[in-house]
């Protein structure tokens, strides 16, 4: 194995992350606006026993929303509105998506809950209610007026790069709930860092609005997406999902964009892992193989070659002490 600066066909990486939406194609909602965003806030819409706080996210399709019940719970809203689209066919497409991801996403621990989804059809739009966020500022404890929910993103965003050790446990918690995402025949669409978030520290998959059946495939399902993170035969399949997760992984331990992705850093501090940063990457190269008959063909394939690295890295140093 070559160091990092020796390795063959491989630039250094330079850049920060910055993972843009595809010109031209709808940006789906966050969870948050970015630091310092100043906008409009849209009129807040009826839902059942919430008081609608705040709007915290916007995008092409709709808003969320910071509420809180009549308990006195925070949770988090979504709103999709019908005028996003433009015709009704996509429209009902997410709403079924929705309905048949809200029972799946109450059985994982690494899939955004659903509590509740509702439809106003008088006024042209669908909600689902969610488990809110950890806030990036203040973990558990929520306070409305500052309230910004911690996802991955913003994560990188503050801390750079995370260290291999932490990398590798992060990318098996989301290989797993991908895996039971993909046994229970949906697949996510838009798989980025922004779309990760934390709940009581524990990394989930979020945007779930994008959610759709495998079935769908071919029935003119919106074409969603994030430049840098789209596999080159596009989104919308397992295979397609497991290139995503793989350019996630690539910024979380990399620090840099997923555009790019393959380059490596030209250095390392003393301090950090190059051995485990190499072999890691030499599963991210899998998964983000362009050619679908070498990258992992299931998301447990991913897991056993992540648990098999964190063994051969750690386990032995673990048992050691």
């Amino acid at each position: 194995m070559g160091t990092i600066s020796s390795l063959p066909g491989l630039g250094p990486l330079g850049g920060k992350r910055t993972p843009r939406p595809i010109a031209g194609k709808p940006t789906p909602v966050g969870l948050s606006p970015g630091a310092g965003a100043v906008a409009a806030q849209p009129a807040a819409p009826p839902i059942p026993n919430h008081e609608m706080l705040r709007s915290i996210g916007q995008g092409a399709y709709g808003e969320v929303w910071l509420a809180r019940d009549e308990i006195g719970a925070y949770h988090a809203i979504k709103i999709i509105h019908r005028k996003s689209f433009d015709d009704s066919g996509p429209f009902d497409r997410e709403f079924r998506g929705i309905q048949q991801y809200t029972p799946i996403s109450r059985t994982h621990h690494g899939l955004v809950r659903i509590l509740r989804v509702g439809r106003n059809q008088e006024a042209g739009y669908f909600y689902y209610i969610m488990e809110l966020a950890d806030c990036e500022v203040n973990g558990q404890k929520v306070v409305p007026e500052t309230y910004c929910a911690r996802n991955l993103g913003r994560e990188l965003d503050h801390r750079g790069k995370l260290p291999v050790k932490e990398c590798i446990h992060l990318a098996l918690e989301l290989a797993e709930a991908l895996h039971y995402l993909h046994s229970r025949q949906l697949i996510h669409r838009d798989i980025k860092p922004s779309n990760i978030i934390f709940v009581n520290g524990i990394p989930k998959f979020a945007d779930v609005g994008l959610v759709t059946h495998m079935a769908e495939k071919g029935r003119d399902v919106s074409y969603l997406g994030t430049e840098g993170f789209i596999a080159p035969e596009g989104p919308g399949t397992p295979a397609a999902d497991l290139y995503s997760l793989g350019k996630v992984i690539y910024e979380a331990c990399m620090g840099g964009s997923a555009a790019h992705y393959p380059s490596l850093p030209a250095k390392l501090t003393p301090h950090e892992d190059q051995e485990g940063l190499l072999l890691l990457n030499d599963v991210i190269l899998k998964a983000c193989d362009p050619d679908l008959r070498r990258r992992y063909k299931t998301a447990t394939e991913l897991q056993t070659d992540l648990m098999h690295l964190n063994d051969r890295l750690y386990e032995g140093v673990q048992r050691a002490h």
